[in-house]
């Protein structure tokens, strides 16, 4: 291993205008690869295309569409409809259909204009509905007057009474409506009393058969379906458009206000994109403040622009590989700038080193490489290797995101290897640095040394305080509350949610849960009766629930689902409006939808449980299938698996780390000994996180195996230092503190850029990005602290008192 480094070593001081040139073509070459990258922001890209939640929306969506816009009205719905808007409301309507990203459009207008055609129609669902309705009150009464005892003829007496009070009600009902039906005069749309009558009882309230669109006399509603399957770019695009357009149309009395969930997820890609190239300069500010304050050494702010550069070459490769950007991964420029600037220091602070205790420069980068090299190395695959055990999520852009930082960090890493070593070679080769000269010790070395001094001997009360805390981080770990409300995932100030808000306030609910029906013939009577039991069912259990709509709605079917005629059907379905017969049904009959309208502040771990509860109990007919789809499923599936992951990442990567290093070092003590002080860290993370009563978020989940893989470079780098110490003939504790005394400083500078890379995040203005940034900020400074309180003592101890740690013969001369 040592001639690899002496090569390296030969190669940069000979060849180093090669090594320039050879950067300066791969950063013109990978530079052409940036604008090759493309944010992938598909369905596929938060769950697996191979998963059946996945396939099923697929299918849905093909079938039934996307996510809808929404459009509220806030005036008079008459006034909406009224000739002076009727036009422009026609000609908005026609626009939106037109558009190749719209499916569906859906309005009171479609209500209206659909009644033109079935009304006649509709007078014969109400008979049928009246008869489903006769039935259910009698069997009420029928079962009342069983539980107060009495005889059978009274039941019956009483299941008749009910008949006749449902029926005279049904009557006093149709002579109301008969009789205003005389005096609206001509059935068509552009007559306002004909529009009146539609949607209004006499008393002027809302008939409940339209309130999905018409919720008070003041408020109502368009509902835009934008077309199936669709990217959340193409989808955000086009929400924009229609936003856009909706825009340009104005009303007489009324307001339209356009939003929607796309609408929403558009704001969310633009700002995190814009957002990203912010944390990117305050990761690189925070940098600046931490070189000049902790690493008083020559150039100290060599490492930026080097690795910088390292960032630009990866990026440009990820480009060409194909690796995309996503809402995860993006986060990931921030921590490779943190994570360079972290290979840099211990590379630069090494070099320094030996410069005042070498003769040349020459000789001062072969005995870095020769000291630093091997401990970085190793440190840099364990990294890599826990970067990789993101790979068994089941969220694909997690899986990314480890790709990401693997190909990210070797590419900084060599970046910063030949520019940085080359770069101080250069400095020094023709200057003289007086050999025996030392570096000025600084508050950070007499730290260090005195951190040092006071906790090794005292390993026993210092792992056991450290296990008793890491054990109530154990037990506390499942107590800390999971945020998965999409809407605290974003900023609040946001216009756009503002909006939303409005249109939840009026209509009760900004979002839906669907559920995907095939069946040979879904318009078969028992299939329509099972749908109008089943979804009756669901409104009367799940009050998150507000309404639903669906083809037992669109044909009248009262709660008890009496199947209605065939023919009664096939008419029904001819004459109903195309879009809202599109939204329920497809056009071969074969599958339907079922659209449950839910509150917007159930949480996507609450509405898990609630899609569980709803698999459980469909009981479906023989030949019929049905299944939760659509985007809100899938969001919900993708949070599940970060949420289930998180532990089994961690121990992943550390069974992978531990393995790993025991192939490197083939003792099993020097591949357990660095990664313990990073359990204790996140066990005592946890206690934190519980006592600070701050929540944890879907993006965190990553944050357990992020902190195994990048805290145990620095268990590696100090263990391998003092060996190093050791090798040099010291004792253990003399070899620990000069070894804590010299590398110290790069440690301490080193975890303060990766927390300072982790923490950037904190300055997003996105409070899912903002928490995932203090999280693994708080982790990372905890790894640091355990590395440089808990592995000293243990190191120690388990050389000088347990006799575990054997020191291998020195193969260069010592100092």
């Amino acid at each position: 291993m040592n001639r690899v480094w002496l090569e390296l070593a030969s190669l940069i001081r000979g060849r180093y205008l090669w090594i320039i040139g050879v950067t300066v073509v791969a950063l013109v070459v990978l530079a052409l690869g940036i604008p090759r990258l493309r944010f992938k922001s598909s369905q596929d890209a938060i769950v697996s295309s191979s998963s059946q939640v996945y396939q099923d929306s697929l299918a849905y969506q093909r079938e039934f569409g996307g996510d809808p816009m929404l459009v509220l009205f806030e005036g008079d719905v008459l006034t909406l409809l009224s000739p002076a808007n009727l036009g422009t409301l026609q000609a908005l309507e026609g626009e939106l259909r037109a558009r190749p990203d719209v499916f569906t459009v859906v309005s009171p207008l479609t209500v209206l204009e659909g009644a033109v055609v079935q009304l006649p129609l509709q007078q014969e669902l109400a008979a049928a509905r009246l008869a489903a309705d006769q039935e259910a009150a009698a069997n009420e009464a029928r079962e009342k007057a069983v539980a107060e005892g009495l005889a059978p003829a009274a039941q019956e007496d009483a299941a008749a009474a009910a008949r006749q009070q449902v029926a005279g009600d049904f009557a006093a009902r149709r002579q109301s409506d008969a009789l205003r039906l005389g005096q609206v005069g001509p059935m068509t749309a552009n007559n306002p009393r004909f529009a009146e009558f539609v949607l209004l009882e006499a008393d002027g309230s809302v008939r409940p058969e339209v309130q999905d669109l018409v919720f008070d006399r003041q408020h109502s509603l368009m509902v835009v379906r934008l077309a199936g399957n669709m990217s959340i770019d193409e989808q955000a695009k086009a929400a924009g458009e229609i936003v856009d357009v909706v825009r340009r149309y104005r009303f007489g009395g009324v307001e339209a206000l356009p939003s929607g969930p796309p609408v929403l997820i558009k704001e969310i890609n633009d700002r995190m994109r814009t957002s990203m190239l912010q944390m990117a300069g305050i990761v690189v500010g925070l940098m600046v403040v931490v070189l000049s304050l902790l690493f008083r050494v020559r150039w100290r702010l060599l490492s930026l622009p080097i690795v910088l550069v390292g960032v630009v070459l990866a990026f440009g490769l990820m480009g060409y590989l194909s690796l995309p950007l996503t809402m995860v991964t993006i986060s990931g420029l921030p921590i490779l700038i943190g994570l360079g600037v972290d290979f840099a220091i211990q590379f630069h602070n090494r070099f320094e080193e030996e410069a005042h205790r070498r003769e040349s420069a020459g000789a001062a980068l072969q005995e870095s490489l020769l000291g630093i090299g091997p401990a970085i190395v190793v440190a840099l695959l364990a990294a890599a290797v826990g970067f990789m055990t993101l790979h068994i999520s089941r969220v694909p852009m997690i899986r990314d995101f480890g790709s990401m930082l693997t190909v990210g960090t070797v590419i900084v890493f060599l970046a910063v290897f030949f520019l940085l070593n080359t770069s101080l070679f250069l400095r020094d080769r023709r200057r003289a640095v007086p050999v025996g000269g030392t570096a000025q010790q600084f508050q950070v070395e007499r730290v260090m040394a005195t951190l040092s001094r006071n906790t090794v001997g005292r390993v026993l009360p210092i792992v056991a305080v450290g296990l008793f805390i890491a054990l109530i981080g154990l037990l506390v770990d499942s107590r800390i509350p999971m945020q998965s409300d999409p809407e605290r995932f974003i900023p609040q100030d946001s216009g756009v949610l503002q909006e939303l808000y409005r249109i939840r306030d009026a209509a009760g609910s900004s979002s839906e849960l669907t559920l995907f029906v095939q069946a040979d013939d879904a318009t078969r009577p028992e299939v329509l009766s099972w749908m109008a039991q089943f979804q009756a069912r669901m409104l009367k259990e799940h009050p998150e629930l507000i309404r639903v709509n669906s083809l037992a709605n669109l044909l009248m079917m009262g709660p008890e689902g009496t199947p209605l005629a065939p023919d009664l059907v096939a008419r029904a379905l001819a004459t109903s409006p195309d879009d809202a017969r599109l939204s329920l049904v497809s056009a071969d009959g074969g599958k339907a939808s079922i659209i449950f309208s839910i509150e917007d502040d159930v949480s996507l771990a609450e509405r898990k449980v609630l899609l569980d509860q709803i698999r459980s109990d469909l009981g479906a007919p023989e030949g019929v299938t049905a299944a939760p789809a659509g985007l809100s499923v899938i969001g919900v599936a993708a949070v599940d698996a970060l949420s289930q992951n998180r532990n089994l990442m961690v121990f992943a990567a550390v069974g992978a780390i531990v393995v790993g290093l025991f192939l490197v070092y083939r003792q099993p003590v020097k591949a357990v000994a660095p990664v313990f002080p990073i359990l204790l860290a996140l066990g005592a993370s946890s206690v934190i996180l519980y006592l600070l009563g701050i929540e944890l978020n879907p993006l965190t989940a990553v944050s357990g195996p992020l902190i195994v893989a990048m805290g145990t470079e620095f268990t590696l780098l100090l263990m391998s230092r003092y060996f190093e110490e050791r090798e040099r003939g010291l004792r253990p504790r003399e070899a620990m503190h000069v070894a804590s005394l010299r590398i110290g400083r790069a440690i301490a500078a080193s975890g303060l850029t990766v927390v300072a890379g982790f923490g950037a995040l904190a300055f997003s203005n996105f409070p899912l990005l903002v928490d995932f940034g203090k999280v693994t900020a708080l982790d990372m400074g905890l790894a640091v602290l355990s590395t440089l309180v808990v592995l000293p003592p243990l190191l120690v101890w388990l050389d000088e008192g347990a006799g575990l740690l054997p020191v291998e013969k020195r193969l260069r001369p010592a100092e």
